[in-house]
């Protein structure tokens, strides 16, 4: 009987949102017992101790930009992310472009956000490499953060498709890709048949 009643409420536990501040999901302020003893905090694995402490270019710890990103926690993302891109992780440059557009936790700026798509595509690094490609001819393409070049944006969706980039690949075959929409659903380009 009592394993029955706390199963629902453990379902439901689980089942909550995380939100920012949030100890069980998305860690919490840093809490020292005695200032600067940082053997004290409550939780060194919380998102605001990584993005103080943490390893400065380690994926994993870059990972971190993207659960506090996904807690609403922006102000420890961008900590995360610029110490990340500082040791030269090219995902974080991607991520971090994303809150340029956005204009999460940081001024809208995408100048900022095509400047760090192109560093991330012209990095070399695999995979991440080719999606810099495909989010900077995004950008030349619309004239986000950059003058409007339609051809020189092609080049780039050519490169990014030569590496394998399915929506690359379908945007120089149909002048429409998916990769990024707008608030609509609405992908980039003109969908095909209008």
């Amino acid at each position: 009987m009592r394993a029955a009643l706390l199963f629902p409420l453990l379902v439901l536990a689980l089942a909550a949102p995380a939100v920012a501040g949030d100890n069980l999901y998305c860690g919490g302020a840093v809490r020292q017992t005695v200032h600067s003893d940082l053997a004290n905090v409550v939780g060194e694995l919380t998102l605001e101790y990584v993005a103080e402490n943490g390893a400065a270019g380690g994926i994993m710890r870059c990972g971190y930009g993207y659960a506090a990103e996904k807690c609403g926690d922006h102000a420890t993302a961008n900590r995360i992310y610029d110490r990340c891109i500082a040791a030269g992780h090219v995902g974080a440059m991607l991520w971090k472009a994303l809150l340029f557009e956005n204009g999460n936790g940081v001024p809208r700026d995408l100048a900022r956000a095509a400047e760090l798509y192109r560093r991330a595509g012209e990095s070399g690094t695999s995979g991440y490499a080719t999606l810099g490609k495909l989010h900077y001819a995004t950008a030349l393409l619309l004239g986000r953060g950059v003058a409007q070049d339609e051809a020189v944006a092609r080049r780039w969706f050519a490169a990014a498709a030569a590496e394998g980039d399915r929506d690359a690949a379908e945007f120089l075959r149909t002048g429409y890709h998916t990769a990024q929409r707008d608030g609509d659903g609405r992908g980039v380009g003109t969908p095909p048949g209008k």
